[in-house]
């Protein structure tokens, strides 16, 4: 647990702001797109050119199992999976679910998952079990065009973080008289039956808890008790404790929620429904983490998982 908390806490320190994050429990074989995909940004930088070399060797008849977050499941299909598969001629088996439901599954049964893509305190945790195989960096040569932070942020024998995101606080100020500028201003009285925020299990949990800390003096590892008591007193401000952003973005738009604790990315879709919406930089400071791409040990299809890891760093995937 040391090592999770310092991980996530470092990750906390973090304000670069791309993400994904997701919910429910689905698994998915997909199949190549019949028609021809178009890159969705030129070629012309290194980090480009490596995926296609990388992607472009010949896997067919494998098949590689991930497990990942649910979020912008179409998306990702059309611009990471089915080019992959049309490269390299593998079939990809996709299952998703809430992270502490994937870390359970992924405990129980490691040798049914090739690539875990999961944030970073559920990485940790997964290292620590024992879980999480060695990546052979030699093959995956998009390392050299990422962040310095995401290249190595468990160590060199992990895999690499592929995006960073931002906690904040999503509001409709139609619906409350509130300003809300920190993340204390949460337990103001009149927001009560307003807020949503994450469980504890989300990417966004930790998150949260730290942020939570800030707020109120409080040091986690130190005064996790008063932290959890200051959760406590929230509640009555709770109407819902989200485990889904889909969810919580739903109960925005139809104002069953006024207020929630949610990460960049989803106030940029909330906001197309409703142009209206707040974002608040807390006063309290940026609370960012980070999510990761990481390979089983004894993993099936290791050539092939560092081949999906390498194509998710390429240019053309980052800029989609």
């Amino acid at each position: 647990m040391r090592k999770t908390l310092s991980l996530v806490l470092a990750a906390a320190m973090l304000s670069t702001t791309i993400a994904a994050c997701g919910s429910s429990n689905n698994t998915v074989t997909t199949t190549a797109a019949a028609a021809e995909t178009t890159a969705a940004a030129e070629t012309t930088a290194a980090a480009g050119e490596t995926a296609d070399a990388s992607a472009a060797q010949d896997f067919a008849g494998q098949t590689l199992t991930i497990s990942t977050f649910s979020f912008n499941a179409e998306l990702l299909q059309k611009n990471i999976y089915d080019p992959f598969m049309e490269q390299t001629g593998a079939k990809i088996v996709v299952e998703t679910g809430k992270n502490a439901e994937r870390v359970t599954k992924i405990e129980e049964s490691p040798e049914n998952y090739d690539v875990v893509i999961i944030g970073d305190s559920f990485a940790a945790q997964l290292a620590n079990d024992g879980i999480l195989g060695n990546i052979d960096r030699s093959k995956i040569a998009n390392l050299d065009s990422i962040y310095d932070v995401a290249k190595a942020p468990m160590g060199e024998e992990y895999g690499p973080a592929y995006t960073f995101n931002r906690l904040g606080i999503v509001y409709d100020p139609s619906m409350i008289d509130v300003e809300i500028k920190s993340f204390a201003d949460l337990w103001n009285p009149e927001l009560k039956d307003c807020i949503a925020v994450p469980d504890i299990t989300t990417t966004s949990g930790m998150l949260f808890y730290y942020a939570t800390a800030a707020a109120f003096g409080l040091t986690p590892g130190q005064d996790d008790d008063a932290i959890f008591a200051k959760l406590e007193e929230l509640k009555p401000n709770v109407v819902k404790t989200w485990t889904s952003a889909n969810d919580t973005i739903t109960m925005l738009n139809q104002g069953e929620a006024s207020v929630a604790a949610l990460l960049d990315y989803s106030y940029t879709t909330a906001k197309q429904a409703n142009p209206d919406y707040v974002w608040v930089n807390p006063s309290e400071g940026n609370f960012a983490g980070f999510n990761m791409l990481n390979i089983t040990k004894g993993c099936k299809n290791k050539e092939l998982a560092e081949a999906f890891i390498d194509f998710y760093l390429s240019k053309d995937v980052q800029q989609a």
